[in-house]
């Protein structure tokens, strides 16, 4: 989810969607409805189901530059109402950092850590062209754009991304509703290594009803699963040091202004969030809890 993860998770997809086409196989994945998780052997160590004011011992608001690829990233966009947190995607002429595209980011960073474990958070995505929400983990090294020996000393593991609401070049009769996983390693520059999943339907709408995305984290492998159940597992740059949590919402884009209709774009992956009819914003990424097992 760094700056150049989006570049290359775009080639990754547009990639993976050009060779389905040209091979006649599917970029969708099946989810195992009877590989369901057990936690019967694991403990409950961390819960957060946002009662109440956000938790600062736990939870950044912030992160470095406050602009984030075609818009921003500020703290009053992330907040917590009726037992959600709340990431909240706008438009603001005279916002604290100008004119321009504005929304959130939550992250334990420095705050809180783990180290194997399954992860799970109960959500529903922003129904938006143009951007997307994501919850994954990243580990310092990987945080600080550092070789991670192949996922030893770190990695970033997207558990779930949303970005296919009305990405014109991803038709959504086809893509819309669909989630997938990517870890990457070895930081963001020359050495960086990634896989990706193939991309799964959610069982419920995700942008209108609450589904569950999850990641059981062992010495060996990763295995996800959406509503309990498991869709993607590898052995792939397994992470051995502590990760900490994260919840976003990225809008596409690479412009250094801001500037809500992208001028400077390469990859637009999720489409222009300036599409949206008015009516639709704001819109936002809805979190229901974030628990954590061992």
């Amino acid at each position: 989810m760094k700056k150049i993860s989006f570049y290359i998770i775009a080639i990754l997809l547009m990639t993976l969607f050009n060779a389905t086409i040209l091979t006649g196989c599917s970029p969708f994945g099946k989810i195992k409805n009877d590989k369901k998780i057990d936690l019967s052997n694991m403990n409950l160590v961390f819960e957060d189901d946002f009662n109440g004011d956000l938790d600062k011992s736990v939870w950044k608001t912030t992160f470095g530059n406050p602009i984030r690829r075609g818009g921003y990233w500020t703290e009053e966009q992330t907040f917590t109402d009726g037992g959600n947190l709340i990431i909240r995607t706008e438009y603001k002429e005279n916002g604290s950092q100008g004119s321009g595209w504005y929304t959130g980011t939550c992250l334990s960073q420095d705050l809180k850590e783990f180290t194997y474990g399954y992860f799970e958070v109960r959500c529903k995505a922003p129904a938006a062209q143009g951007l997307w929400s994501a919850f994954w983990l990243q580990g310092t090294n990987m945080a600080n754009n550092l070789f991670t020996e192949d996922g030893k000393t770190g990695a970033e593991i997207d558990i779930m991304e949303s970005p296919y609401y009305n990405d014109p070049a991803m038709p959504a009769s086809k893509y819309r509703n669909t989630t997938f996983h990517t870890i990457h390693i070895n930081g963001y520059g020359d050495q960086h290594l990634s896989q990706v999943s193939k991309i799964y339907k959610v069982q419920n709408d995700m942008y209108t009803k609450f589904n569950t995305y999850g990641l059981l984290w062992t010495e060996n492998e990763y295995v996800f699963y959406i509503n309990g159940c498991e869709s993607y597992r590898t052995n792939f740059g397994v992470s051995q040091a502590p990760e900490f949590l994260w919840l976003s919402v990225e809008i596409a884009g690479e412009s250094n202004s801001a500037n809500p209709s992208n001028p400077n774009n390469i990859f637009t992956w999720a489409g222009e969030i300036t599409n949206n009819p008015k009516s639709s914003m704001p819109v936002d990424f809805v979190v229901d809890y974030v628990r954590v097992y061992q």
